[in-house]
């Protein structure tokens, strides 16, 4: 007796919605990937945080303040007075920062994995790798924000915002106060503004580029960073990349283009 045959309608019309299994299966370990090593990063930078009322993070301000000012651009309380001087600019500062980090890298990866996740391992290991460079950071150059700087006279008007639900203010109680040194509001965009501007074809993929730029204007204003710190960001997410290209040689970059697929030959008609 001949074996049973699968019927190629049956094989065909169930390979569609194995592969969206598949599909739902790979976000979900990814997804769960990215939570875990969120939270492993938060509680590593908890930890590396010195005592509440240690001297270096206020002495590592005072050095950070008084290079700003040698190089006269200390602009960080300027920026406030104008913040507060003007509503709008007050509350967009101040909800950009309670919300635009979480949406940031939720918006990009998820960008990324439903239009480019070919990309997704090079800018998911670039991103980690950064972030632990950050903690570094906090760990060798504990920094005192503005706003915990009592001669400046600065205020966190974010605070405000996550009693209100702008973000999860639960986490409050385990937060470094002194993880100023690099910034990574500033660090995280600069990775999407290369990610994005080197994936994009448009010539308005540059303005992405306004992403950094408005996050370094708001975390000064809103007295959560120096400018010192954006650079350090920025120069973090440098060297990650560097590092990124040394570890995962073989992953897809963001720059790299695939060539478009071959278009069937057409088949002759023999003419009888």
């Amino acid at each position: 007796m001949p074996g049973l045959v699968p019927s190629p309608r049956v094989t065909t019309d169930a390979r569609p919605a194995l592969a969206a299994r598949s599909r739902s299966l790979d976000l979900a370990a990814v997804t769960a990937l990215f939570v875990a090593l969120m939270f492993l990063y938060e509680a590593i930078r908890d930890l590396v945080g010195p005592a509440v009322g240690a001297a270096a993070p206020l002495d590592h301000a005072s050095d950070v303040i008084a290079l700003e000012r040698h190089l006269r651009l200390f602009v960080e309380d300027d920026l406030q007075r104008l913040a507060q001087r003007v509503g709008v600019i007050d509350f967009a500062t101040t909800w950009f920062y309670t919300v635009g980090y979480t949406a940031g890298f939720i918006c990009f990866f998820t960008w990324i994995w439903w239009r480019h996740r070919e990309k997704l391992p090079f800018l998911f290991g670039w991103y980690w790798i950064t972030n632990g460079l950050a903690l570094l950071g906090y760990w060798l150059y504990p920094l005192a924000p503005p706003r915990l700087v009592p001669a400046l006279g600065l205020v966190d008007p974010t605070k405000e915002a996550l009693k209100l639900g702008g973000s999860l203010s639960w986490f409050e109680p385990f937060r470094n106060l002194y993880a100023a040194m690099p910034s990574m509001h500033v660090g995280q965009t600069v990775i999407y503004a290369v990610a994005i501007t080197a994936i994009l074809r448009s010539p308005a993929r540059y303005l992405v580029w306004l992403w950094p730029a408005m996050m370094t204007f708001t975390v000064m204003a809103t007295a959560n960073h120096y400018w010192l710190d954006g650079l350090a960001g920025a120069v973090a997410a440098g060297i990650g990349l560097a590092i990124a290209l040394l570890v995962f040689p073989r992953l897809e970059r963001p720059w790299t283009r695939r060539p478009a697929p071959a278009r069937p030959a057409a088949r002759e008609v023999a003419v009888t």
